[in-house]
């Protein structure tokens, strides 16, 4: 890692800044899973009440949770090309990356959301599932807001190099931090 901050040319002032950036980005992610997986404890503590589920047919299917997760995997990695490419200073293909994994995003917040509608009410299995969701899906929107602050201000070339490959960087992680949330979610909610 320091031989990477030193083959940036970045000074001494600037690589303590940029670690500092990344030990931020390394508590927020904890921090918020911890979060996630106290709403996963809950799943599992409400599942033992009588109101849980009383119909097995008001449990919703993982057809459209299995495709959403699958885009929501494929923006994932398509992030991850794109910072391998912006790494190379290759800007117009980071872009097309980058726009390509906001709206398969923007695609998975859709059927999840259509989801959360859809969802039979009136039991504790819709209420917790609602609230996992609903969560989740307040965070993939405001992460793919950040991500698409990234590609308008890349559009208008406002970053320099180290700026940029910051915010790529941390928008990236906080990528990955939707997609392993969603993951413990999908397998909590539509597979146990």
């Amino acid at each position: 890692m320091q031989r990477d901050l030193l083959e940036l040319g970045l000074t001494r002032q600037e690589q303590q800044a940029l670690q500092n950036k990344r030990a931020g980005i390394f508590i927020f992610q904890a921090s918020w899973i911890l979060t996630f997986v106290c709403l996963i404890v809950v799943n599992w503590q409400m599942r033992f009440s009588p109101n849980w589920m009383p119909d097995p047919n008001d449990r919703l299917g993982v057809v459209i949770a299995t495709i959403a997760t699958a885009i929501l995997g494929a923006s994932a990695l398509l992030v991850r090309h794109a910072v391998k490419v912006v790494n190379n200073q290759n800007l117009s293909e980071f872009l097309r990356l980058w726009l390509i994994s906001i709206l398969l995003g923007g695609i998975f917040v859709v059927l999840i959301g259509y989801e959360w509608v859809i969802v039979p009410t009136g039991t504790q299995y819709a209420q917790v599932f609602r609230v996992m969701t609903g969560f989740h899906i307040v965070h993939a929107v405001s992460i793919g807001i950040y991500l698409g602050l990234v590609y308008v201000n890349g559009r208008k070339r406002v970053y320099n190099v180290n700026d940029y490959l910051w915010a790529v960087e941390a928008g990236a992680k906080l990528w990955y931090f939707v997609l392993v949330a969603w993951l413990l979610f999908y397998v909590v909610i539509y597979w146990i």
